[in-house]
């Protein structure tokens, strides 16, 4: 993942509209690639781009403007503008405060409301709450578009000051005005603020012997804690698993594999296609702890970027049945590259594919098994159907 990632409005916001597609995440689980550094093009980009009219606008502005000028805000709103021009959903520039809170959110605490936003054709749009999050508790639904904060629109936000102002201390509250898929009038929810403490993963035995395995987020201590779980797991020898992706936002990339390889023989479990073409596959490399233990997979609208690289490959190599709806979409791959003074660049690099060469970018990866409604208190369509097939077919 995926916590909410409310990053911090940027000091300056650019008088142009740019293409907004920032998968900020009210939780910014952005899914981190490994240390690839772009830096064989800088000095040919350096000599293309022509600074000269940039240069001559901040002379003008220094000379003639009547307030004073904020040098830092200026530098950081040129850095931003720079990156929202290349009208990517996923690269934007992260100010020392928003990298920081992205660290933290990585690790599972933080506070705000517990959800994903991302931005869709312009419109604020929610990926996920997090379960038990303020968020899901007071009714925010995966595909919500965002309408109003408070009383002031969103149509000419951008995504980062929705999330800034969605933001704040435990406690506080803060209204959305949002329009529901299939609901006709605009609904409002007032949420109260809490601290968010993310537990990347829960385990238990149910009826029937039937192992159940939830990963909320791919975080620091994710690969981890399902190692613990899968090892207990197997000890009791269940009939099935059922790992519940539903509502995880992805996470770190490294985490995929390992977990992939607790299920699978060593093989590839997504590959990398980056600029010029070439394609990087990245294998498990672990002992499978479950090789043939039936496994079931459920999914929703929810399940973006590392948690769809794992259900993809298990589906590839027919290790697992999907179960729910078409997942979210969120095929690339993020570098987070440290600038000066805590400052960092959050960078797409590379997109994903799965072990068949499926594009997960804006299409999502399709149950095998499609089945309608969210989990509620008192019931579970989804897991349910899960159980149905376990139960008939073994």
């Amino acid at each position: 993942m995926r916590p909410l990632n409310d990053l911090p409005k940027l000091s300056v916001k650019p008088k142009f509209k740019y293409v907004r597609h920032i998968l900020l995440a009210l939780v910014l689980f952005a899914v981190l690639g490994g240390g690839y550094i772009l830096g064989q093009t800088t000095t040919n980009a350096r000599q293309k781009l022509d600074l000269n009219q940039f240069w001559q606008v901040y002379d003008i502005i220094n000379r003639r403007y009547v307030g004073s000028i904020d040098q830092k805000a200026a530098s950081e709103g040129a850095v931003a503008g720079l990156v929202s021009s290349l009208g990517d959903p996923f690269s934007m520039y992260l100010p020392a405060e928003a990298r920081k809170n992205l660290d933290s959110e990585l690790k599972g605490e933080f506070e705000g409301i517990g959800a994903e936003l991302t931005q869709k054709d312009g419109l604020i749009t929610v990926v996920t709450p997090l379960d038990g999050s303020p968020a899901a508790t007071a009714g925010l639904m995966p595909k919500d578009i965002v309408l109003k904060i408070g009383d002031e629109s969103t149509s000419e936000m951008l995504l980062d000051e929705a999330v800034s102002k969605i933001r704040g201390p435990k406690g506080t509250t803060v209204t959305l005005e949002v329009a529901r898929p299939k609901v006709s009038d605009p609904i409002k929810l007032t949420i109260t603020r809490d601290a968010i403490h993310v537990k990347s993963v829960e385990s238990e035995i149910l009826s029937g012997n039937i192992g159940y395995l939830e990963i909320r987020q791919f975080g620091d201590d994710t690969v981890e804690s399902v190692k613990k779980s899968v090892a207990d797991l197997a000890k009791i020898g269940p009939r099935a698993v059922i790992i519940d992706l539903r509502n995880n936002p992805g996470g770190y990339l490294d985490a995929v594999a390992p977990i992939a390889g607790q299920f699978i023989a060593p093989n590839v479990v997504v590959k990398e296609k980056y600029k010029g073409g070439r394609i990087e596959p990245i294998p498990s490399k672990d002992v499978p702890v479950m090789p043939n233990t039936p496994l079931f997979i459920l999914v929703n609208g929810g399940s973006a970027s590392a948690a769809e690289i794992l259900a993809g490959a298990l589906q590839d190599y027919k290790r697992a049945t999907l179960v729910g709806q078409k997942t979210f979409g969120k095929g690339s791959v993020q570098d987070i590259i440290p600038l000066k003074a805590g400052a960092a660049l959050r960078l797409t690099i590379a997109e994903w594919l799965t072990p068949n060469d499926r594009q997960i970018s804006k299409k999502g990866i399709d149950p095998d098994v499609v089945v309608e409604g969210d989990k509620k208190p008192d019931s579970d369509p989804v897991l349910a159907k899960a159980l149905e097939i376990i139960t008939k077919n073994q």
